[in-house]
Parts: C-alpha cells; sequence; structure tokens
C-alpha cells in the first residue's frame, strides 16, 4: 500500500521553463476537467430538480468533487513555489474575459494567493479548499449583488425567462448549502486526487 506522504519543501525550487510548460498544460487540462464538473452539474440539477434550477449555481460542489486528480498533479509533480497561484489566477483571468462577472476574477486571485500560503505550508487539502471556493466567486453576485447582476445578464442578452430561472435560488439558505457541501466534496476530491496520484500517475511518471 502507498503511503500518501506530503512533499518535501526543502527541495522546492523556483519555477523554471520547462516547469512553466507542464503548469500551462495542467491548467488547460484543470479547465477541461472543471467543464467535465460542470456537466454533472448540468445532468444532476435536471434529474434532481427537474431543470428548474440553473446548473451553474452548484458546479463549485461538482468540481470540487473531479478536479482533485489535476490539482494533485500540479501541487505534487510540479512542487514549485507559485505554480499554485499561477495556475489559479490564469483561471480566474480566463473566467472574467470568458463573460463571467469580474467578481469571480477577483475572488479568484484572492483564493490563488490562500492556496499558494497553503501550499507552501504542504497543506494540499487547505489549498485545493482554498481554489473552490474561490470559484464560488463565479456566482457571488447572484446572492448579494442581484440587480447589478441581472443587468450583467441582460448585457449578454440573457431572455427574460432565463434570468428568472438564474435568479430562482439565490436565498442565503441556497448559498450556504453551496459553501457547506463545497467544503465537503472539497476534502473527499483531494483525498481521491492524492490516492490517484500516488498510486497511479507519480508511477507512471506524470
Amino acid at each position: 500500500m502507498t503511503e500518501l506522504k506530503y512533499i518535501n519543501r526543502e527541495e522546492n525550487k523556483n519555477l523554471q521553463i520547462k516547469d512553466l510548460i507542464t503548469l500551462g498544460l495542467y491548467t488547460i487540462l484543470l479547465i477541461l476537467v472543471m467543464a467535465v464538473g460542470i456537466g454533472i452539474s448540468t445532468i444532476v440539477t435536471a434529474v434532481v430538480f427537474g431543470g428548474k434550477v440553473y446548473f451553474a449555481t452548484y458546479t463549485s460542489i461538482t468540481s470540487a468533487f473531479v478536479c482533485g486528480s489535476v490539482y494533485s498533479l500540479i501541487f505534487n509533480k510540479i512542487n514549485k513555489n507559485m505554480a499554485i497561484f499561477i495556475m489559479i489566477a490564469i483561471i480566474g483571468v480566463f473566467l472574467a474575459i470568458s463573460g463571467h462577472s469580474v467578481v469571480g476574477g477577483v475572488v479568484m486571485i484572492a483564493s490563488a494567493v490562500l492556496a499558494e500560503i497553503a501550499f507552501r505550508y504542504g497543506n494540499e487539502y487547505l489549498s485545493y479548499l482554498f481554489f473552490n471556493l474561490g470559484t464560488i466567486g463565479i456566482i457571488l453576485p447572484m446572492f448579494f449583488m442581484k440587480e447589478a447582476y441581472v443587468k450583467h445578464l441582460q448585457n449578454r442578452n440573457y431572455s427574460e425567462e432565463k434570468i428568472n430561472l438564474v435568479m430562482s435560488t439565490t436565498d442565503l439558505k441556497t448559498f450556504v448549502f453551496i459553501v457547506i457541501f463545497t467544503i465537503i466534496f472539497s476534502i473527499i476530491g483531494t483525498y481521491l486526487g492524492r490516492k490517484l496520484y500516488f498510486k497511479n500517475f507519480n508511477k507512471a511518471g506524470l
């Protein structure tokens, strides 16, 4: 049985060109796996709520469950200062320029700082948790800046029907539910991701 050990910070060095190339590839992979999480969220909300709930509201939960393995690759394989920060910052910029609220990008940058600090203390669970809590920033305006978010959706040419669907579950109870289950699935995702990395990816030289 492979023991799941934290990496040795004494061996850590600055990012090299080859590390940046690898980081770029893994970041693209992480974005693709996040898209899988969105797909799962779409299916689950369609089945459980009959399509009456906006799927993106719960994507931080499903993404937390499926992205742990890729995050573990970046955390343990690249194993260099600023790798985690750069990766999350890139995703935050990507979200901002792809039409999401700027608030989401700002929150992602803040989560990048916290996740990087957790990395430097060698805590993958906490680092991954901060990353996933950062993804909640995308939907924060839905709950706490409702008028501004409706205008944002109108500017994106959302129909009145779709806007009503998006804003149908923006109560505080739903937000608390999302935060709690994002935390729970972050822990599960980290555990599964680490097992997959140390038992498969690490042996394969990835």
